[in-house]
């Protein structure tokens, strides 16, 4: 949110890493919780089709309904993985 990444609107970001080498597509809930959803080279493709846009979109939107426990269940059951910045989640 501080300018680190690319806003392609529907709780869609593109995010830079790796000193620009790779890309990182992210999908946001709500601004509080962050997926990264799929990651790609630079090399290897410039960038996700305007299809796979709207499927991101669609994802985003179905991620933004899920309320805490539905959240706390999918990482219990490890369909998703929470990672913890200096020991906070």
């Amino acid at each position: 949110m501080a300018g680190q990444a690319d806003d392609l609107g529907g709780g869609v970001f593109k995010k830079r890493l790796n000193k620009n080498m790779h890309r990182s597509i992210i999908l946001a809930k709500g601004g509080r919780h962050w997926v990264y959803e799929y990651l790609f080279a630079k090399k290897d493709r410039d960038n996700i089709d305007d299809d796979e846009l709207r499927d991101f979109k669609l994802l985003a939107k179905a991620y933004a309904s899920l309320n805490r426990a539905q959240i706390d269940r999918l990482v219990s059951d490890k369909d998703l993985l929470e990672i913890c910045n200096d020991g906070k989640a």
